[in-house]
């Protein structure tokens, strides 16, 4: 199906999981997980922490082809490498239109920025 979406779903291959009792897969929002719909303006993932919500937005990421820790495609760095194996997992589809400029933006990343003082350097 053709759409003007980025990115208009994320399939987990469940036939490729080993053990569906081992993290990341066995946290709810994965375990769950079949296909997830994203909507054309905004998806909101909500729930209760730990359930999965972070680990899947990162997995997704990845899959882009993102850092795991935030930024633009040309943007790599690494404090230490946190992610799960979800990534491998993932089925991405597509739209036909391809975004100007793109960046994953994590909650974690703006804290550190946000809360860096200048006089640490």
């Amino acid at each position: 199906m053709l759409t003007r979406q980025f990115v208009s779903h994320v399939t987990l291959r469940r036939e490729t999981v080993t053990a569906f009792d081992a993290d990341p897969f066995s946290l709810p929002a994965v375990r769950a997980l079949n296909t997830l719909e994203l909507h054309p303006k905004v998806t909101f993932f909500v729930g209760e922490n730990g359930s999965g919500k972070s680990t899947l937005m990162e997995a997704i990421a990845v899959a882009l082809v993102f850092n795991a820790e935030g930024g633009s495609r040309n943007f790599h760095f690494s404090t230490h490498a946190s992610h799960s194996e979800l990534h491998a997992h993932l089925r991405i589809a597509r739209g036909f239109r391809k975004p100007r400029t793109e960046f994953f933006l994590r909650a974690e990343s703006f804290f550190n920025v946000a809360t860096k003082h200048p006089a640490d350097g």
